[in-house]
């Protein structure tokens, strides 16, 4: 139920999505370290059906899911995104450490 994307196609859903919404799966510590800006962060082990209503997303909006290295978390992410309802997701496939191979920009906290 997730379209795998890399980070190129992160940034064009960044310039042509309108309310598109980026949730970082990590654990908050790896977040603090490096995050994409705007990302949301929502460590796996909280997200489920309340938590992702919470963050205000509606069930017909563009979310991208990403972790490390777009392996397990995300993907469980995804797939408890898709059990909710959720019908437009994306997984970033290389997840954070494809992202930032790529020198593209990045958040320290």
């Amino acid at each position: 139920p997730a379209i795998p994307i890399n980070s190129e196609h992160l940034i064009e859903l960044y310039q042509s999505v309108p309310n598109l919404k980026i949730i970082d799966s990590r654990h908050h510590q790896d977040y603090a370290l490096g995050h994409i800006d705007l990302a949301h962060n929502l460590p796996l082990q909280k997200i489920d059906c309340n938590t992702l209503s919470s963050l205000g997303l509606k069930t017909s909006q563009a979310i991208v899911f990403y972790c490390n290295s777009g392996g397990q978390g995300s993907a469980a992410a995804v797939r408890i995104a898709s059990a909710c309802g959720y019908q437009r997701l994306f997984w970033l496939e290389g997840g954070f450490i494809e992202w930032k191979d790529k020198d593209y920009p990045f958040i320290i906290e």
